[in-house]
């Protein structure tokens, strides 16, 4: 039996290759597995084949068991810290393995924001897209991409003391993946020739965005003030915020009906386990390549194919009891900014970003066992549409703008990424010019 342990990771790893050359959903989805199985049986055959060849068995076997036991030890007392959120594993790998994801976690912190952008700041380089780092693959930016800051740590080339126009919103707004001249701001400001100031910072939501608007954005002096909501993830990132604010006054935090895929996938992006085992899924990528089933191809107006990438987690999201709290949360800001606005003589316009899927789902051409054909995005447009309606607040979907434009064979998200492309930022500029002309 021993003499055949050699063979046994052997044949996991052929098995491993295989899956991870198959284009098949299924495969795809055993592929990992198929790896971890093939690395933990390396690990049995390496003590196998040492119990085989040692002369003291029991004293061999002895060390096998406290080796293993020590180093899970080891590992429970290194993972703690990421439990708790004050090590995050994710950006040591990428010091040391000197991969670039964008300015993504540079945030000082902030007393009543939670965090900000640094002042005066500047990055450049080919930054990783938000797919790669959540699906391991080696994607990355095509041309360097500039992000820089503004005194206020605002993504603006200049410091404003007046704005025409003020956009308040995440990431979309901020302007992940594309560089500092491509955002809606700057094309906005060069197709009307007003003052436009970027005031979205990445991981912001409602409530932090309300402070935004008070603070920063009346105070400009815009006529228009364009704020954004995102579906995939403004509701968590409110909960989030509601939580780091209870314990910077030191008092428990609120009795969150968070859902579990979302700490879970917190504490995974910290985890010395997932990083180290992502680290290594990588360097071994030529022997088991990564491959991610969530993937279509959509053919743009040229005929030429792209493969596009799409998260699962909001695509098969409903609006359940965490849901409806973040929305009522999410509501009561919205009333108050638009009172704020109103009191300062400011147009106020609510615009609805949609998830990526929602715009290219229908227009992809997925592979036989794909699960993308069974994800139905959630219905909570026509109900923040509704919301809106009664409360007085203008609204715009990006949605239809962008399923216009998809459906025309254009890329209006990044295909390695959930953000907008360069393109996208430059159909949103248009569009708030057509809304500020109404």
């Amino acid at each position: 039996m021993i003499t055949l342990l050699p063979f046994l990771p052997l044949l996991l790893w052929v098995a491993a290759a295989w899956l991870g050359r198959q284009q098949a959903p299924w495969a795809i989805r055993w592929t990992t597995p198929a790896f971890a199985a093939a690395l933990v049986g390396t690990y049995v055959a390496g003590w196998g084949i040492a119990y085989g060849r040692s002369r003291t068995r029991r004293r061999t076997v002895f060390r096998a068991m406290a080796f293993t036991v020590s180093a899970l030890a080891g590992l429970v007392v290194l993972e703690a810290p990421a439990v708790v959120g004050t090590i995050d594993y994710s950006r040591i790998r990428g010091a040391l393995t000197g991969r670039w994801n964008g300015p993504e976690d540079d945030f000082v912190l902030d007393h009543e924001l939670s965090f900000r952008r640094p002042p005066h700041a500047r990055w450049s380089g080919w930054p990783r897209s938000n797919m790669a780092q959540v699906f391991n693959l080696p994607l990355r930016s095509t041309y360097r991409q500039t992000f820089s800051t503004d005194g206020r740590g605002f993504r603006n080339p200049t410091d404003l003391d007046h704005a025409d126009v003020a956009l308040v919103g995440d990431s979309y707004v901020e302007g992940a993946y594309v560089s500092d001249e491509e955002t809606a701001a700057v094309r906005l400001h060069e197709v009307t020739g007003q003052a436009v100031v970027n005031l979205g910072v990445s991981g912001y939501g409602t409530l932090q965005e309300l402070k935004i608007l008070e603070k920063y954005a009346v105070p400009l002096g815009p006529h228009l003030v364009a704020w954004f909501f995102f579906e995939g993830n403004d509701f968590d990132d409110d909960q989030q915020y509601e939580n780091a604010m209870a314990y910077e006054r030191g008092v428990p935090a609120p009795p969150a009906i968070e859902s579990r895929a979302v700490r879970w996938r917190e504490f995974a992006n910290r985890s010395l386990t997932v990083n180290a085992f992502m680290q290594l899924r990588e360097a071994l990528d030529p022997i088991v390549p990564n491959a991610v089933d969530s993937v279509g191809w959509f053919r743009d107006r040229d005929g030429n194919s792209h493969r596009f990438y799409f998260y699962d987690f909001y695509a098969t999201r409903e609006l359940g009891d965490y849901e409806r709290e973040r929305f009522e949360a999410t509501k009561a800001a919205l009333r108050k900014g638009s009172e704020i606005c109103r009191a300062h003589g400011v147009r106020l316009v609510v615009f609805y970003v949609p998830i990526k899927f929602r715009v290219y789902g229908d227009l992809c051409t997925f592979p036989p066992g794909s699960p993308c054909a069974r994800w139905h995005p959630w219905d909570l447009e026509t109900q923040f549409a509704a919301f809106c309606r009664q409360a007085g607040v203008e609204f715009v979907s990006v949605t239809d703008a962008m399923r216009r434009a998809a459906a025309a064979g254009e890329i209006v998200y990044a295909p390695e990424d959930s953000h907008w492309s360069a393109a996208g930022h430059r159909l949103v500029a248009r569009l708030i010019r057509d809304v500020d002309r109404r």
